[in-house]
């Protein structure tokens, strides 16, 4: 079996920004992570923040949690404004060509801006 927070460790670990990631828009997404290597974990939300159950104990990225989060409630299914405020931050696949497009708009924008204003 394998242990847990060593897990988690080796995830937090594996990159410089990972609790930043996976407590700023991605929890249910680590949550996610951690159910492929712990098929009897359960997502629990407290309006702000999803966690982890496995084996009766909390976990997120940052670990164990040495309580047991307040106001939380078990997810059985995400309905579509959970979904859309779990993903608040994530970029979907889907949505890459849109933003990229957007960003080379600002850009292009940006650099005329600069031209325009050095004449």
């Amino acid at each position: 079996m394998v242990d847990v927070n060593l897990f988690i460790k080796t995830i937090r670990e594996s990159f410089q920004s990972s609790t930043a990631v996976y407590t700023c828009g991605c929890c249910y997404q680590f949550y996610e992570i951690l159910k492929i290597v712990f098929p009897e974990a359960e997502p629990y939300y407290d309006g702000n923040h999803v966690w982890t159950k496995i084996d009766g104990k909390f976990y997120d990225i940052k670990g164990e949690c040495k309580f047991e989060p307040p106001h939380i409630r078990l997810i059985k299914e995400l309905n579509d404004v959970e979904r859309k405020t779990l993903n608040r931050f994530k970029l979907l696949d889907e949505d890459r060509p849109e933003r990229n497009r957007i960003l080379m708009e600002r850009t292009i924008e940006s650099a005329k801006k600069k031209n325009f204003g050095n004449n």
